[in-house]
């Protein structure tokens, strides 16, 4: 899977930052956006699967809310989200990942998000809209 062809087809682009960025503090300053314009893609292993659960910078997941969706919820060890996206953790995309896509509503305020790009060094700049539309995502308030 090419994340870089995925966020293109969707009008999105891809930021090449030139130096790991593992947090949403790193990716406001390479991208001078606020910390709410920066999204996070977590991979949860539930009851009824994996979930791909997308909040934006300023929030936490609550794993309560989502497991009244989706039943008992942890989040996937390092080798599980390998195992599951192909991407290391901090470099998980917010689309083009094939499995239960849920995003919290607060991160449609923005007119776009900063996500990860595939890589730590790399991230990617596209309408939340999109990410609902090709993940065909729930939105589902998950935020503490």
């Amino acid at each position: 899977m090419n994340v870089e062809k995925v966020i293109e087809s969707l009008g999105g682009e891809m930021l090449n930052v030139g130096k790991p960025v593992k947090t949403v503090a790193q990716a406001a300053k390479a991208t001078k956006a606020s910390p709410k314009q920066i999204i996070k893609s977590l991979v949860l292993i539930s009851e009824k699967g994996p979930i791909l659960a997308i909040v934006d910078g300023e929030s936490k997941v609550s794993f309560e809310k989502i497991e009244q969706h989706f039943g008992k919820v942890r989040l996937a060890t390092p080798e599980e989200v390998r195992k599951i996206t192909g991407f290391e953790i901090g470099g998980v995309p917010p689309v083009g990942i094939n499995i239960k896509t849920v995003i919290d509503p607060k991160v449609l305020e923005n007119e776009f998000v900063i996500g990860g790009g595939g890589r730590i060094d790399k991230l990617c700049k596209l309408n939340p809209k999109k990410i609902i539309e090709y993940q065909r995502a729930e939105v589902i308030e998950i935020r503490k």
